[in-house]
């Protein structure tokens, strides 16, 4: 017997979703909005309760729904997927097994698998979402705005109903680095006597030592984000975080996390390296150059810290390569690949290569009629 939980109005029964804008829990069929405390007030807890809860046995199925079509990756195997019951409508939800917060494609409520967090993948803390899906709408509107070479239709309302919050699983490191630093360093003097110019050179050996702490170091811990784009999304305020709630995750996708933390140690060391080499660095500025470096670096971590941040995100195909956008769900960072329509590119060049010949005509024309 599995469980999926759906946080319903304690006012009209319909679902409700976290709004990282207001901060609060809303009704979208009521209007009614409601703080975590009032929440806790009428009943609606994390666990079960009589408002949230509802229990549906969980079972194979040999049918294809639209929810598989929805919310499952291409790809994945049958043996990695598991079926449930919409609470609401009695619809098949079918994810893989590191989906943990979902909706139904046919009445769009909100499921919460409880399960996924159990154990050893259930979050230390939670990042809230502080923005809302109109704000990232905008955001990817401005994004594309003067873009003259999007494909028609780029921006269509359907297209922008599709950015969907979800809670990236991600494991914070906590990091010691012991260096010794070694080169060479130059310092030039420049003289001259009237006849000559001369030029002494002072070499000294750098030899520098020490440790280094870090805090914090933000990396995403599923293999379906892509590393670059999660990266780019920094900082994250982390004075922000709460203790995980699962309130948070209504209305909203989220997974587990399907990288351990030895999993990321190489790339963790990666981010450090050029930091490290940058603070060691700084007090080579009395040198006029600095050649022969060395610098060994032994890497520590006895502390890492599971958590779940917000990302707004839109995934776009279009002649067989996939765009993405993402925004920063916190502070509103945005970055993006757009997509170039060829056909308008050839037209754009062709428009220039036109004018570029008239004017050059014209200017030609101009500059014999003066040589005339």
């Amino acid at each position: 017997m599995e469980e999926t939980i759906t946080y319903l109005c304690p006012g009209c029964g319909a679902y409700l979703r976290f709004d990282g804008a207001a901060g609060k829990w809303v009704c979208d069929y009521c209007d009614s909005v409601y703080t975590k405390e009032e929440l806790e007030q009428r009943g609606v807890q994390t666990e079960d309760s009589g408002y949230a809860v509802q229990t549906e046995d969980s079972g194979e199925t040999g049918e294809t729904s639209w929810a598989f079509q929805e919310n499952v990756e291409e790809g994945v195997s049958a043996e990695q997927l598991q079926a449930y019951r919409c609470p609401n409508c009695g619809a098949e939800i079918v994810t893989d097994s590191v989906t943990a917060a979902t909706f139904c494609v046919f009445c769009q409520n909100p499921t919460v698998i409880p399960q996924r967090f159990d154990g050893k993948y259930r979050p230390s803390a939670i990042l809230p979402f502080a923005t809302n899906q109109a704000q990232a709408k905008e955001a990817f509107r401005r994004l594309c705005k003067g873009k003259k070479l999007l494909p028609a239709g780029f921006l269509s309302k359907q297209r922008l109903e599709k950015i969907t919050g979800v809670y990236v699983p991600f494991w914070l490191f906590d990091c010691k680095a012991d260096f010794d630093y070694h080169a060479t360093g130059e310092i030039h003097t420049v003289w001259s006597d009237g006849d000559y110019q001369y030029t002494k050179t002072d070499l000294y050996h750098i030899h520098r030592a020490g440790s280094m702490d870090f805090e914090n170091i933000p990396l995403d811990a599923s293999e379906h984000m892509e590393d670059r784009l999660m990266d780019a999304l920094e900082p994250f305020d982390f004075s922000k975080v709460q203790p995980f709630d699962m309130r948070y995750l209504s209305g909203y996708l989220a997974e587990v996390y399907t990288y351990e933390p030895k999993d990321l140690y190489q790339r963790m060391t990666e981010r450090i390296t050029p930091g490290v080499r940058r603070q060691i660095e700084e007090k080579n500025r009395p040198y006029h150059l600095v050649h022969s470096v060395r610098c060994d670096t032994a890497f520590q971590s006895e502390h890492q810290a599971y958590l779940l941040l917000p990302v707004w995100m839109l995934v776009s195909e279009f002649q067989g390569q996939r765009y993405l956008f993402a925004m920063n769900g916190q502070t509103g960072k945005v970055v993006g690949e757009l997509p170039c329509d060829t056909g308008k590119s050839v037209k754009w060049f062709l428009l220039i290569f036109v004018i570029v010949l008239i004017v050059i005509g014209c200017t030609a024309a101009v500059l014999g009629g003066v040589l005339g």
